[in-house]
């Protein structure tokens, strides 16, 4: 059964999906290699996923909604960054991940990337 995930855009006409957080890693893993782009901000995005606990508590202590990964500057100049920002969120017993893509990547070219990689977009 394919691992469902939610796409839509955000205010900016940025797109995002919803996943859950254990096949969240495996998602941005796959799509840097689909997409080829992305490098220290998959790095970062994945070690907040990984550590969600940790970074959970602190977007609530320092009310943020948003966490920003680093991002080298040279990639964004090249225009190779993918994530521009994850949420990490509590539903119930549930951990879930929003990730915020780079305004470069088009709602088609997620969407197609998707499904090639056997996503199930609700």
């Amino acid at each position: 059964m394919p691992q469902k995930v939610k796409l839509y855009t955000v205010l900016g006409d940025y797109v995002a999906i919803e996943i859950d957080a254990s096949f969240s890693t495996e998602l941005l893993r796959k799509l840097q290699k689909a997409l080829g782009k992305g490098g220290e901000d998959v790095e970062d995005s994945i070690r907040m996923i990984q550590h969600f606990d940790t970074f959970h508590s602190l977007m609530q202590r320092k009310f943020k909604d948003f966490l920003t990964p680093k991002k080298n500057v040279s990639e964004l100049l090249r225009g190779n960054v993918l994530v521009d920002k994850i949420k990490l969120i509590k539903r119930d017993d549930k951990k879930i991940v929003i990730i915020v893509f780079d305004k470069s990547l088009t709602k088609a070219l997620i969407e197609k990337t998707l499904i090639e990689l056997g996503y199930e977009i609700t």
